[in-house]
């Protein structure tokens, strides 16, 4: 493999992160990923021997399987099962010759993913919370300081811009 350090003209610096972002989450495959984003078939041959796209490949393969991650993992792809499933339901719901009963559940199911008629805590969707206590001192009737926040943003903003 010859070593490349130029990226294609074509292809940002978002574009390789999100890429490598995406490969690495192994969820949808390479010709959806590549048409998702824009890459031609001639940017795909050179950014895979781009050492650059390669460090960021492998950063993000990193990230995506640590054991920190394996909730969001689930979560990712757990969602992504369930929109890979929903044409099928949506067909099944349709159809005449299903049973009631499997529509309604059908139904009740998909509701439930949509977050219809359940409280979030219910449907599943509970925001992560950070939350901190400190002891002032021993004792039951000792003073605590306790700082309870919701997180609102689980995935760091992406940075854009060129390098200079």
């Amino acid at each position: 493999m010859t070593d490349v350090t130029t990226t294609p003209n074509s292809v940002t610096e978002l574009q390789l992160v999100k890429v490598a972002r995406e490969l690495a989450m192994d969820i949808h495959p390479l010709e959806t990923i590549l048409k998702t984003h824009g890459i031609t078939p001639t940017a795909w041959e050179s950014l895979q021997n781009n050492t650059r796209f390669q460090r960021i490949l492998s950063s993000e393969i990193e990230a995506w399987a640590s054991a920190a991650n394996t909730a969001e993992r689930v979560r990712l792809k757990s969602l992504s099962f369930v929109e890979e499933a929903l044409p099928e339901f949506y067909a099944r719901a349709h159809d005449a010759k299903e049973a009631l009963s499997a529509k309604v559940e059908v139904l009740k199911t998909v509701a439930r993913f949509a977050g219809v008629g359940v409280a979030a805590t219910e449907a599943g969707f509970v925001g992560e919370r950070f939350s901190v206590t400190i002891n002032m001192g021993q004792g039951p009737d000792a003073p605590q300081l306790r700082i309870d926040k919701a997180v609102t943003a689980t995935v760091p903003p992406m940075l854009e811009g060129e390098a200079v």
